[in-house]
């Protein structure tokens, strides 16, 4: 499948979540990001920083296909949470588009970047 092909094949939304070492969690989405869809995004990342009291969450948005102001929103939102409950939230791989309105509003290094908070550093390697 070429990187053009795997964009076209997740038009809804689709999370998936997968430990990583050091109780730490890494959740995959792939699909539009999108006022109609946010809501399972945002019970997944505070479910995590909330419930299974993860040290660490990585958002992977490889595979976002479309992310609006509301995803925006969540994400930003999702991250200060994480971080008033010693815990720590940021975003690896956006996708072109993705990366492009984050870079535009100033986010992209803001929510790509852990803050140290959660004393978790990635695995060498990831």
């Amino acid at each position: 499948m070429s990187p053009a092909d795997r964009f076209g094949v997740f038009p809804e939304l689709h999370v998936t979540v997968e430990p990583l070492p050091g109780q730490a969690l890494r959740v995959r989405v792939a699909g539009e990001v999108t006022m109609e869809s946010v809501a399972e995004l945002k019970s997944v990342l505070f479910r995590a920083i909330d419930d299974v009291r993860a040290r660490a969450v990585e958002v992977d948005l490889a595979m976002v296909t479309f992310i609006d102001s509301t995803g925006i929103g969540k994400l930003v939102s999702a991250r200060a949470h994480a971080i008033s409950n010693n815990s720590d939230l940021w975003v690896v791989n956006p996708s072109p588009g993705v990366r492009r309105v984050l870079s535009m509003l100033g986010l992209l290094e803001v929510l790509s970047t852990p803050t140290g908070n959660s004393g978790w550093a990635p695995p060498k390697s990831a």
